[in-house]
C-alpha cells in the first residue's frame, strides 16, 4: 500500500516536472489550449493579433453559414454638447455566452449570445456642454465615437469623452469608477499643456496584468487645437496615476527635449523640434495595443501631428509623431521607437491595432500605418526587418519618407503653391484598418481614396477661436471628376513580407479592417457584402449581400453561446459620413445551419502554426492538449491499480476476523 502511495506520488510529481518543463507557443499569438470561446479584446487577444482559433465556422463549414436573428440599434439620443454619430464604430465582444456591444452613442447594450434576447442595458450620463465648462482643457470634437471596449475581470471597460473611463459589471451592468480614471481627470491640469484633448482615444486601453497598470492615452483632434499628447499608466485597482509618458515637448517649447531620446530609435532628434510648441499637438492612434506580459513591454502607434496638413509652427522631425513606441508597462520609460513618416505633412498616422507575434524565435512588432506601409519590426530593439509597400497604392503629391529623405522646415506639400491638387492617398490615409497575424501570414487591407485640397494659413490664435474656418491647414474642395476608389487584400509572408496572394475589392474604398479564424480571412466592405477569403490561396469562399444601403466599416466578430456553439456577429451601419450616409443601423448573427461541424482532430501539419526553432537536446513543445490528458490516464491508472489493492486486502482481513 505505502508502495502504491508512493508510485502514485511520484507520476504527480514527473507530471509536475515536465508541465513545468513545457512552454507554450507564442507565435500564433494564442495559447494551445485556447478555443476560441470567448472574444474579449477588441482585435482578440493581449498581442492583438485579430485571429480566433475557433473550429466551427471554418472554409469546410462556411457554405452552411446563416442568419440566425438580428436586433436594430436605436436612434442616439441628445445630449448637450456632443454631436453623436448613430450605429457602432467597434467590434462586439463575447465572453461565457454574452454579447456585448459598445455604441458611438455611449450605450452599451448586452444580449445572450445565441438568442439576442437583451439582459442589460447602460447609458453612460453626461452633459458634455457642462464637462467642458468645468474642464477647459477638454474639447468636444468627434466625441460621440467610441471604436472598442474591453473586458477584463468581469468588467466591461469603456473610454468616455469627459477623459475617463467606466467599468461595468459584465453580469449586471453596474457602474464603477476608480481613482484618477474617473471623468475629466485625466486630462485636468497637464504639465505643460496648452491646447484641448478630445477625452481618451476613443479606445479601450490595455492592461498589464503582471504588474496590474492600466494603460491610456489622450486623443486629439488633429487641428490647431490640438494639446499635449501622452501616455499614461494607472493602477488597475485604485485608478491612481502611476507615470506619464509625453508625446512632445511642454507649451513654450524646449529645444533639448527630444535630445534626451538620442539614440533610441531610427530618426535622430534635432535641436528646437517642434518650435515653440504653440498651436500643434499629437495624441495617441486608435487601436489596441499589444502588451507583452513577459517582458512588460506596450507597444503603441501614435497619431500624425497637428495641424495635419500644415507644419508652418512645428520644424523638426516632430517625435513621437506618426510613430511605433515600445514602453515599458511598469515605468512609461521608453525602450525604442520608429517614426515612419517624420516631419508628416500629410496625415499619416499610425492607427489601428499594433500587434505582437514571433517569426521563428524572434519576437516581432507588425504595424501597417496610413502610409500604407507594413512594418516588422524587432521587438526588443525597435530594428527594421522589413517593410512592404503595396503595390496597388496611388500615390499622387506625396513623398515617401522610406525613401525620400523628408525637408524638416517644410511648410505645406506643394510649397509655396497655394493652388488646388490631389492628395493620394487622402486625409483617411491608405491603411484600410485593422490587420491580423495568423498561419505566419500577416493580412490587411489597403485603399485608394483621394482628396482635393488646397493648403489654408494656420495660426496658434486659432486655438481660442472657434470660428477657425480650417483648424487643419487645409481645405477640401469639389472636383471636376473623381478619383478611382478601391481596395486590395494582402496576405504577406511573415518572415520576409513577400505578397503570397491579392484579393481585389473594385470601385469602393475600405475602412475597419478584417479578421481571420478557420482558415478564412472575414472582412466586411462598404459596398454592403461580407466576404470570408481562403487564408491560403485568397479565394473567395462565402459572400453575403446585405444590399447597397447596408455599408459595413467594422469586420465581424466570432464568439460562442452558453453551450458552445460558435456565432458570427456583423454590425451594419455606424460608419463615418466621411464614406456614406450615417444610420443607427444593426447587428446580425450568423451560425452554422444543422449545428456546428467541428473537426476533432489533429489539424493538418501545414495549417499548424509555426514554433520556435530547438536547439539541439531542448525539450520540445508538447501541446498540453496532449500532455494533460496523458498524464491524467497514467494518473488514473495507477490510483485505480492502488484502489483495487486496497478493496482486495480488504476483503481478505474480513473474511480471516469472521
Amino acid at each position: 500500500m505505502i508502495k502504491n502511495s508512493i508510485f502514485v506520488i511520484l507520476v504527480f510529481t514527473i507530471g509536475t516536472i515536465l508541465l513545468s518543463s513545457i512552454s507554450i507557443p507564442f507565435s500564433s499569438g494564442q495559447n494551445q489550449v485556447d478555443l476560441g470561446f470567448d472574444w474579449t479584446y477588441p482585435a482578440y487577444d493581449k498581442h492583438a493579433t485579430n485571429f480566433s482559433p475557433q473550429n466551427q465556422i471554418t472554409r469546410d463549414s462556411i457554405h452552411l453559414l446563416v442568419d440566425d436573428w438580428t436586433t436594430a440599434f436605436v436612434i442616439p439620443s441628445l445630449i448637450p454638447g456632443i454631436v453623436l454619430n448613430p450605429g457602432v464604430s467597434g467590434k462586439p465582444l463575447g465572453l461565457d455566452g454574452i454579447l456585448y456591444v459598445t455604441t458611438n452613442f455611449l450605450d452599451v447594450f448586452v444580449h445572450r449570445a445565441e438568442t439576442g434576447n437583451g439582459l442589460w442595458f447602460y447609458a453612460y450620463p453626461i452633459n458634455m456642454t457642462q464637462v467642458v465648462v468645468d474642464n477647459p482643457a477638454i474639447s468636444p470634437f468627434d466625441s460621440g465615437r467610441v471604436f472598442g471596449s474591453t473586458i477584463f475581470e468581469g468588467n466591461l471597460i469603456m473610454p468616455t469623452p469627459d477623459c475617463g473611463i467606466v467599468l461595468l459589471d459584465a453580469m449586471v451592468g453596474t457602474p464603477q469608477f476608480r481613482g484618477e480614471l474617473t471623468r475629466a481627470q485625466m486630462c485636468t491640469n497637464v504639465d505643460g499643456n496648452d491646447g484641448f484633448y478630445t477625452g481618451q482615444m476613443l479606445y479601450s486601453p490595455v492592461i498589464y496584468e503582471s504588474g496590474r497598470v492600466l494603460i491610456t492615452a489622450t486623443g486629439v483632434s488633429g487641428k490647431v487645437e490640438s494639446g499635449r499628447g501622452f501616455i499614461a499608466g494607472f493602477d488597475v485597482d485604485t485608478g491612481k496615476l502611476l507615470w506619464r509618458f509625453f508625446l512632445m515637448p511642454p507649451a513654450g517649447g524646449d529645444p533639448d527635449w527630444t535630445m534626451q531620446y538620442s539614440g533610441r530609435g531610427n530618426v535622430e532628434p534635432v535641436m528646437g523640434d517642434w518650435g515653440d510648441v504653440r498651436g500643434v499637438g499629437v495624441g495617441a492612434g486608435w487601436g489596441q495595443w499589444a502588451i507583452d506580459e513577459e517582458t512588460g513591454t506596450v507597444y503603441v502607434g501614435t497619431s500624425a501631428p497637428s495641424p495635419y496638413f500644415n507644419a508652418t509652427h512645428r520644424p523638426g522631425p516632430n517625435l513621437f509623431s506618426s510613430s511605433i513606441l515600445a514602453i515599458d508597462a511598469m515605468t512609461g520609460d521608453l525602450k525604442w521607437y520608429y517614426q515612419v513618416s517624420p516631419h508628416d505633412l500629410y496625415g499619416f498616422g499610425c492607427a489601428s491595432n499594433t500587434t505582437l507575434g514571433m517569426i521563428g524565435d524572434r519576437k516581432v512588432v507588425f504595424k501597417l500605418c496610413d502610409n500604407g506601409r507594413l512594418y516588422a519590426l524587432d521587438a526588443a530593439t525597435g530594428e527594421l526587418i522589413w517593410s512592404t509597400l503595396a503595390p496597388d497604392i496611388k500615390y499622387l503629391n506625396v513623398e515617401d519618407p522610406f525613401i525620400d529623405r523628408p525637408n524638416l522646415d517644410k511648410r505645406w506639400a506643394n510649397e509655396p503653391s497655394i493652388e488646388q491638387h490631389w492628395q493620394c492617398p487622402g486625409i483617411s490615409g491608405a491603411s484600410g484598418g485593422e490587420i491580423a497575424f495568423a498561419y505566419n501570414r500577416i493580412y490587411y487591407i489597403t485603399t485608394n481614396y483621394c482628396d482635393y485640397i488646397n493648403h489654408t494659413a494656420v495660426e496658434p490664435g486659432m486655438l481660442t477661436s472657434s470660428g477657425a474656418e480650417f483648424p487643419y491647414g487645409t481645405d477640401f474642395n469639389e472636383a471636376e471628376f473623381e478619383m478611382p476608389k478601391n481596395s486590395t487584400v494582402y496576405a504577406v509572408d511573415a518572415s520576409t513580407g513577400n505578397v503570397e496572394w491579392t484579393f481585389d475589392i473594385p470601385t469602393v474604398s475600405h475602412t475597419g479592417g478584417l479578421i481571420v479564424s478557420g482558415n478564412l480571412v472575414f472582412f466586411a466592405s462598404l459596398n454592403g457584402k461580407l466576404y470570408a477569403l481562403d487564408t491560403d490561396t485568397g479565394q473567395n469562399m462565402y459572400i453575403k449581400d446585405f444590399g447597397a444601403l447596408a455599408a459595413m466599416g467594422v469586420p465581424p466578430t466570432i464568439a460562442a453561446g452558453a453551450s458552445g456553439e460558435q456565432y458570427l456577429y456583423q454590425v451594419i451601419g455606424g460608419v463615418s459620413d466621411r464614406f456614406t450616409q450615417p444610420v443607427s443601423g444593426l447587428i446580425v448573427s450568423m451560425k452554422i445551419r444543422g449545428g456546428p461541424v467541428v473537426d476533432i482532430g489533429m489539424p493538418p501539419v501545414d495549417r499548424e502554426p509555426p514554433q520556435p526553432d530547438r536547439s539541439p537536446g531542448e525539450i520540445p513543445q508538447i501541446p498540453l492538449t496532449i500532455v494533460l490528458p496523458a498524464l491524467a490516464v497514467i494518473v488514473a491508472v495507477f490510483m485505480l491499480a492502488a484502489f483495487g489493492k486496497k478493496v482486495n486486502l480488504g476483503g481478505k482481513k474480513g473474511k480471516n476476523t469472521s
